[in-house]
């Protein structure tokens, strides 16, 4: 038991962080007027902070840039959304084995979220683009073309959301045993 709080301290710490770096990402981005922003020193250090589109909407991206739309605005802020929400569930999740808690309706709750929010990522990546896409011409006559673009990484993100799904499932089934058998006398 003492592992578990040990290990969890140490995983809400790192998700806080990741939690944080994200949202100073997040509103750098929309206050600048560049979605990268470059610090260079004399000696050689570089370090840049900011965002940028990756994965199934890499391709849309460079469309949007070609036809002179944020790709960051459009796509990038929306990409980082689902990990945003995921870094919340899981520091809920973590919060709570911090605190003893491992097989309640509180943590069922968290990996029923957190499952929701992968199959929404999965459905959102297939989707979104060639919606927007659709929009952006019928507002603005771009002539974009619409696509819809899947990798193996939005696969594996769909099954991690069924098998999550799956492991609430089976929580809450065993949730419920414990309780049925707390009765019996």
């Amino acid at each position: 038991m003492k592992k578990i709080i040990w290990m969890s301290n140490i995983i809400l710490t790192l998700l806080l962080l990741s939690l944080l770096t994200m949202l100073i990402t997040t509103v750098i981005v929309l206050i600048s007027d560049t979605p990268l922003l470059n610090f260079s020193q004399e000696n050689g250090t570089n370090m840049w902070i900011g965002l940028e589109v990756s994965g199934s909407w890499a391709s849309a991206a460079k469309q949007l840039t070609q036809s002179n739309f944020n790709a960051v605005i459009w796509l990038g802020l929306l990409q980082l959304l689902p990990f945003i929400l995921i870094n919340i569930i899981l520091i809920r999740l973590f919060y709570l084995y911090r605190q003893g808690l491992f097989f309640n309706q509180k943590n069922i709750s968290c990996f029923t979220w957190l499952g929701t929010v992968l199959l929404a990522q999965f459905i959102i990546v297939a989707i979104y683009p060639a919606l927007l896409f659709t929009l952006l011409n019928y507002v603005t006559g771009s002539g974009l073309g619409r696509m819809v673009s899947i990798n193996d990484t939005d696969i594996i993100g769909l099954l991690a959301g069924l098998i999550i799904y799956v492991i609430a499932w089976v929580m809450k089934q065993a949730h419920q045993l414990q309780q049925e058998q707390e009765l019996v006398i």
